[in-house]
């Protein structure tokens, strides 16, 4: 059904998935499982201190600072209105459709690249727990085994409902995370709990060594606005969209500060975690916890697959969003009868997900190699996103009558940081392979955005649909005298019963 929205334009609900079915803490572990935190947790430290010395747990904290202005950003879009399109529905409301595209684009390729990682992630990881059950678990053939039966489980938990993926994806996070902050717990409590001074005077730390360990530990971030595809399904969007980006951010800012601060530790300095290749196994051995090792391994096998659904959660949304609104085949645009998912794009995505590390294990890339090279471009994807958000949310703004000075900073801010983090990935120019991932990464862009110019040539009425999913869009005057988009307090009955007709909802 079609209906007018600010500036007169038509928006429309779509109706193929399970809306508000979803809680707070449901739409949270979206996207903390988005973001996969107990593997940052487990490695990103040791990577970062290569640059950043003793000064790593500054990189994560201004990391967690720009990531939560970006998610100030969201927020200020999902206050207003919601959409299972995430960013794209919100770049289209200030930057028009290529914007738009370019955007949702940059998103699956960024959603479905973390997919990949995940794949990589969990056949590393569990690889090395098969071995030591005395299971083959690293050979060419075992990881393409585990690599697709990975995928397949992960893309028919996506298919069954939206509840039972982001509730297991809630389950796992928390176990897996739950085991390495063991590690780390007993690592701070065996040192005295008393506080490292030399992580704090930062003696020998640059500032450049610093920098660019922002740069790393911005990419421990991506994925986290992730709830802002669940605009449909989730209770109250309005509401639990923006606290469960901004919440996220926070939570796995604090978790990341906290594991680089205990890891330095736990290794006596920089130099022992640097050049260790499990940081938080050698870490429980050298603190009497070898008989748990095979935890930790599940545990981080259980955070990338959990990374994997909520990926292909959040790509296949986007998909189905673009599929409804005729910018991508419209076959993209059905969910599910039953389970009310978006099946037919959670079946597009997932042999991709599958098939490209398995072809890059065959050729010889190590499983290292995946996780590095298609989160690499991965995070180029999402940064265009999140860079054409935040571009776009002053011209949304103004449409409005809502632009605040405060809005504009924010915005500019926001840009010039992914700016920054971009061109440290790129000069200078690193070493091959990775000098050619971000042209890799402008192919497959290149690729969606002549699509896109070919359908709006063949049927130049396809861009009025774009940005056209909405639900219950929110008027200028629904919001708090600040412009922050507070919403008068709905009934209780009203805002947590589901529909009590037409097809069933959340067949979790």
């Amino acid at each position: 059904m079609t209906r007018a929205a600010e500036g007169g334009s038509d928006v429309r609900s779509d109706q193929g998935l399970a809306h508000e079915s979803m809680s707070q803490v449901e739409v949270l572990s979206q996207s903390v499982a988005g973001i996969a935190p107990t593997a940052v947790m487990a490695t990103g430290p040791a990577l970062i201190v290569l640059y950043a010395g003793t000064g790593a747990w500054i990189s994560y904290l201004a990391a967690m600072i720009i990531v939560v202005l970006i998610g100030l950003c969201v927020a200020q879009f999902a206050r207003r209105f919601a959409s299972s399109g995430s960013l794209y529905s919100y770049v289209a409301r200030g930057l028009g459709p290529g914007g738009a595209f370019a955007a949702g684009w940059g998103l699956v390729i960024g959603y479905t690249c973390i997919a990949m990682v995940g794949i990589a992630g969990t056949g590393l990881y569990l690889g090395n727990f098969l071995e030591t059950i005395g299971l083959p678990g690293t050979s060419t053939t075992a990881i393409v085994a585990i690599s697709a039966v990975t995928a397949v489980a992960a893309g028919a938990f996506a298919m069954n409902g939206i509840k039972i993926s982001t509730r297991l994806g809630l389950v796992l996070e928390v176990v897996s995370v739950a085991a390495v902050l063991l590690v780390l717990v007993i690592v701070v409590a065996r040192n005295g709990l008393a506080l490292d001074t030399s992580q704090f005077t930062l003696e020998g730390v640059t500032f450049d060594g610093v920098t660019f360990g922002i740069v790393l530990a911005v990419l421990g971030f991506v994925g986290f606005e992730s709830a802002a595809s669940l605009g449909a399904e989730a209770r109250n969007p309005h509401r639990t969209i923006p606290r469960a980006v901004l919440g996220s951010a926070v939570l796995v800012g604090l978790l990341y500060i906290f594991a680089s601060y205990s890891s330095v530790l736990g290794f006596g300095g920089t130099e022992g975690l640097a050049t260790s290749s499990a940081p938080i196994s050698d870490l429980a051995e050298d603190n009497s916890l070898g008989s748990v090792t095979w935890l930790i391994d599940l545990g981080v096998t259980a955070s990338f697959f959990a990374v994997i659904i909520a990926s292909i959660n959040a790509a296949a949304r986007v998909l189905y969003t673009m599929g409804e609104e005729g910018v991508l085949p419209s076959a993209l645009g059905r969910a599910h009868a039953q389970h009310r998912t978006p099946h037919v794009a959670i079946w597009l995505i997932a042999p991709v997900v599958a098939v490209v590390p398995i072809v890059m294990v065959a050729s010889g890339t190590t499983l290292l190699g995946v996780y590095a090279y298609t989160g690499t471009i991965g995070t180029f994807g999402y940064m265009l996103a999140y860079v054409l958000m935040a571009l776009s949310l002053p011209v949304f703004l103004r449409r409005r009558s809502e632009l605040r000075a405060a809005s504009v900073v924010l915005a500019v801010v926001v840009v010039l940081a992914l700016l920054y983090v971009f061109y440290k990935n790129v000069i200078p120019v690193p070493d091959s392979p990775y000098d050619l991932l971000p042209w890799i990464f402008l192919g497959a862009l290149v690729l969606g955005l002549v699509w896109f110019l070919a359908v709006r040539v063949r049927t130049p009425g396809v861009a009025a649909e774009v940005g056209s999913i909405e639900e219950e869009p929110v008027a200028p005057n629904a919001l708090d005298h600040d412009g922050h988009g507070a919403l008068p307090e709905e009934p209780a009955v009203a805002r947590d019963r589901l529909p009590e007709s037409g097809p069933p909802v959340g067949q979790a």
